[in-house]
């Protein structure tokens, strides 16, 4: 038998008639029904991506990706602030920089826009605002990009009375200046000086008294008995540890009983209270035990006998008669 030809199979379809159909038709049936062919012969090749939709799908698989994680693990995708945001903010700041510090601070720093028109201090006690602008030539000429905290800072730290100082901008033409001044403690006279020097609770001497300043101090005295710096400052260590040992402010021994502490020419530590004219001999060592002990001194000879407390018939107290022990001197038996 003769095999025939895929040519001749066509032309023998092409010649079929078909009711109500056309030759075309019955060709696409014919295919149909031949297994050895498939439809896909007859499209057209697949559309290629473009590069946007193949960058999309990267970015799904990279997504589906981080979503994946171990159980019990929740993945949280942190996100990225645009380039472009990043740029500006950098921008800005560069440019706020070269406003404030930079360059173009000549440009600016004349403005009258940026004169200070308000000047605010606190924490003054001893000292008052008024002196301190003119200590440290703060004005209200001031430029607000022109000044320098730091040098105000510094010039205020100089003065005798500020321990520290802080100094801040109020936009747009405000300046805040905070102090903290020393707090004095007791008065000393120093060598070769004539009035008082203030005294903080570290035995510091930061200021001369001014007049009309306050006095309502202790006073240190006869240390300008002593040659040596170590001396001194071994004594003065005594006896600003006493004055701390005072601002417990025991009813019987309260700081502001304390009128003067004195050493003689041997370094013996001598208590004057402010109501009792009669001496208190500490002697050279022992401070924190011998104040103990005269409280509870104290608080015997404030009671009353007759009417009368016996401490007025006190003439001199010795915390360093014996071991242990106090000798009460009175000036009369009663």
């Amino acid at each position: 038998m003769k095999k025939i030809t895929l040519f001749e199979k066509i032309s023998s379809l092409l010649g079929e008639k078909l009711k109500g159909g056309s030759s075309l038709f019955a060709l696409s049936r014919k295919v149909k029904q031949q297994s050895q062919y498939k439809t896909s012969h007859f499209r057209g090749e697949t559309r290629k991506k473009s590069f946007r939709e193949k960058w999309q799908a990267v970015k799904e698989r990279r997504q589906q990706q981080r979503i994946i994680r171990p159980a019990g693990q929740v993945s949280v995708q942190q996100p990225r602030p645009p380039l472009r945001l990043v740029i500006f903010l950098g921008v800005v700041l560069f440019a706020g920089y070269l406003f404030v510090t930079g360059p173009l601070q000549r440009l600016y720093g004349n403005w009258s826009y940026f004169r200070i028109h308000e000047i605010e201090i606190s924490g003054c006690l001893m000292t008052s605002p008024k002196s301190l602008r003119k200590f440290a030539d703060i004005s209200y000429e001031m430029n607000m990009l022109t000044l320098d905290p730091r040098a105000i800072q510094d010039r205020l730290q100089s003065h005798p009375w500020i321990v520290q100082a802080e100094i801040r901008r109020i936009w747009p033409d405000g300046l805040a200046v905070s102090v903290r001044e020393h707090r004095p403690n007791a008065l000393i006279i120093q060598d070769g000086e004539e009035g008082f020097n203030y005294l903080d609770r570290n035995g510091n001497i930061f200021a001369a008294v001014a007049p009309g300043q306050d006095l309502d101090f202790p006073v240190i005295t006869g240390l300008d008995s002593f040659n040596t710096i170590e001396e001194k400052e071994r004594l003065l260590a005594k006896a600003t540890s006493f004055l701390r040992l005072a601002e417990r402010n025991n009813p019987n021994l309260p700081a502001q009983n304390i009128s003067e502490i004195h050493f003689n020419i041997d370094g013996e530590f001598i208590l004057y209270l402010v109501e009792q004219p009669f001496p208190i001999y500490f002697g050279k060592g022992e401070i924190k035990r011998k104040y103990y002990q005269l409280r509870k001194v104290l608080e015997v000879l404030y009671r009353k006998r007759k009417g009368k407390a016996i401490i007025d018939t006190v003439a001199f107290i010795r915390m360093d008669y014996q071991e242990n022990k106090v000798l009460v001197a009175r000036s009369h038996t009663g």
